[in-house]
This record gives C-alpha cells, structure tokens and sequence, in this order.
C-alpha cells in the first residue's frame, strides 16, 4: 500500500519536470527573440534616422508572453509543494494547454520577424559560430574512418541547423539539390555528400525520413504529428465544428499546418479518429475529410 501511494508522487514529480522543462525552452526561445529583434531594431534605425524608443517597443514582444510564464512558473514551484495530486490533475491540462499556445504565439512571433530578415539570420542567432573565422573549418567534413570522434561532432552540430533551418523556414520537405545553394550549405567544400550526411543525422534520432531512395528529398519532423493533429482540432473548433474538415480547407488556413504534405494530413485524421475526436468520412470523390466529434 506504501508503494501505491508514492507511486501518484513520482508521476507528479515526473510531469512537474517536464512542464519546468518547456517552460525553460520557451523562455530561453523569448530571450532568443528578444535580442534578435532589439538587433534588427538598431540597424532599423540607423537606415531611416527615426527616435529609439520609436522603433524598439514596436519591435519587442508581448509583455503579456512573459506574463504567462510567470503564472505558470508560479505555478510550478512556489505553489507545487502546497497541493496535493488531485488539484494538480485539475490544472495539469490547462497548464499543458497554456505552454503549447504561448509556443505557437512565440513561433509566430519569429514569423513575423522572418519577414524582416532571413531565415540565415535567425540560424545565425541560434548558431552564431556559423559566421565566426575559427569555425570555418566547420564546413569541411572530417573524415569518418580517421576522425570519429570529430566527424561525429561536427554531424551533430549541422544536425541541429539543418533541424533550425527547416524550423524557421516552415518548411516540412526539404530538397537536398536546392539546399546546396541556400547559407549556410553553399559554403560546404563537397555539399552534396555533406548535406545528406547532416540529414543522416536528422534520420538516426527519428527527427526525420527519407522520402527518396536516392536520399534528395527529406521529411523533417520538427513538430510531431501528434503536436499538429492538436493544432488542427483546435482550429477546426474554432472556424466549423459542425462541418467536416477538407484538406483545402486545411491548405487554405494560412497556418503552419497548411504546407503539411497531404499524407501527412491523412495521418493527422487518423491519430484524431484514434484519439476519438471524430471520424474520417470518404468524400463522393474519393477524398477524405474528418468530421468532429462535438459533444
């Protein structure tokens, strides 16, 4: 009985950690933006002459994003030692719900800063050794059967680019041949046998798959299909509960989700149907569409 007791304990110790743990990435990510945007604000400033209080409050984010986190940060570790597993589970779920929407918010925060500046830029702010002297050697592969340890390195490094790149671009295909020509990659000495082994990388940690046998297209994961099936109900919810969902409506929506390739979609019916949010409905034409379960 002792041991039946402890365990609730454990599990709540164990989802306290992970919430702290989003919650620290998603400051971190904030910082990140903060400092991205100050940068582009000054340079902003110096091109048209204007007064820096003008420009640099439009330009940074939300106070309210900061707010959020604090809450929910309070939360977590002033309050958490004072209740019990019961009040936990009530709040566990909004709390969940709070973090996925403030990183959708942060994501479109970057967005809109992309229009601005370029997707190198943001890679360079997460990754500024990609512009420092000392790491030119970076874009020369080491070799892997006299060099282990660094070529496994370095792969790990331009793992995480690659990763980022696809990220900040809202790309969910990645096309090897086009890649050779986009910063950073033009900069690599052999780059087409750099590239694919960076998405190798991708492909050994299950962050992406190859769709090609000849290794020239890539799916990257850089949200899960689960995380996207959540997405699409909630804005599902929002513009037709009572209407089922069509895939052009999806292509239609101008969000994230809207480039996802269509298998990927089908997927996303799929993992909703399972998760018994409603149920796939085959169209006169043969196309499918998801209508919700609305209780």
């Amino acid at each position: 009985m002792e041991r039946q007791r402890e365990r609730p304990k454990e599990e709540l110790k164990e989802r306290e950690k992970e919430s702290e743990k989003e919650l620290e990435e998603l400051r971190k990510e904030l910082v990140r933006l903060k400092e991205l945007k100050h940068q582009k604000a000054l340079e902003k400033q110096k091109e048209i002459q204007i007064e820096e209080s003008e420009s640099v409050e439009d330009l940074l984010p939300s106070e309210e994003i900061e707010s959020r986190l604090d809450k929910i940060e309070d939360f977590l570790t002033s309050k958490f030692g004072k209740i019990d597993e019961k009040t936990y589970q009530q709040n566990a779920l909004q709390i969940e719900k709070e973090l996925q929407a403030i990183e959708l918010e942060i994501i479109g925060e970057k967005s809109a800063v992309a229009k601005e500046v370029t997707t190198y830029d943001l890679l360079v702010n997460d990754h500024p050794w990609l512009e420092e002297t000392r790491y030119v050697f970076m874009y020369s592969m080491p070799n892997k059967k006299t060099d282990l340890k660094d070529y496994e390195s370095w792969k790990q490094e331009w793992s995480k680019v690659l990763f980022d790149y696809a990220r900040y671009a809202l790309l969910h295909i990645l096309y090897l041949r086009k890649l050779e020509s986009e910063k950073p990659f033009s900069k690599f000495e052999d780059r087409n046998t750099a590239l694919k082994e960076i998405a190798e990388g991708l492909v050994d940690k299950q962050q992406a798959e190859w769709l090609t046998k000849s290794k020239e297209k890539l799916r990257v994961y850089w949200k899960s299909l689960d995380n996207w099936a959540e997405e699409i109900f909630e804005w599902a919810m929002e513009i037709s509960p009572l209407e089922p969902i069509l895939i052009f409506e999806i292509r239609d929506s101008n969000k994230a989700f809207s480039t996802l390739p269509n298998d990927d979609i089908i997927k996303i019916f799929k993992i909703l149907e399972k998760d018994k949010k409603g149920k796939i409905i085959k169209l006169e034409n043969g196309e499918l569409s998801f209508k919700l379960k609305v209780e």
